[in-house]
């Protein structure tokens, strides 16, 4: 494993930690704004504003220790485990978006 490429890593999975928190805040801020949310699903929405973006110092924090002790190239699949997790909050959020439109459609104005 390459130092350079790991510290361009890090310095990526911070950068990343950032996009995930704002894509977090504004898209459950704005579904909380239009739907309805049970409380499951408003926890959900809490939570993911902090785990998601902590998943980039995690995996950087991993693929840095691998380095120091002799990981191999395939250390830094470890970086796409916050897409991962981005994936995932997707779909929930995609899954709570046909929620809020089946129910309003379904509700008289």
């Amino acid at each position: 494993m390459s130092f350079g490429w790991t510290v361009a890593g890090t310095v990526g999975q911070l950068m990343l930690a950032y996009f995930l928190f704002m894509l977090v805040v504004f898209s459950a801020g704005g579904l909380a704004g239009g739907v309805r949310l049970g409380r499951r699903a408003s926890m959900v929405l809490d939570k993911s504003m902090y785990v998601l973006p902590a998943l980039c110092p995690l995996s950087a924090v991993i693929v840095i220790y691998l380095q120091r002790h002799g990981g191999g190239a395939a250390s830094y699949l470890w970086y796409a485990m916050p897409l991962g997790g981005a994936v995932l909050y997707l779909g929930y959020f995609a899954a709570l978006v046909r929620r809020g439109r089946a129910g309003s459609a379904s509700s008289p104005e």
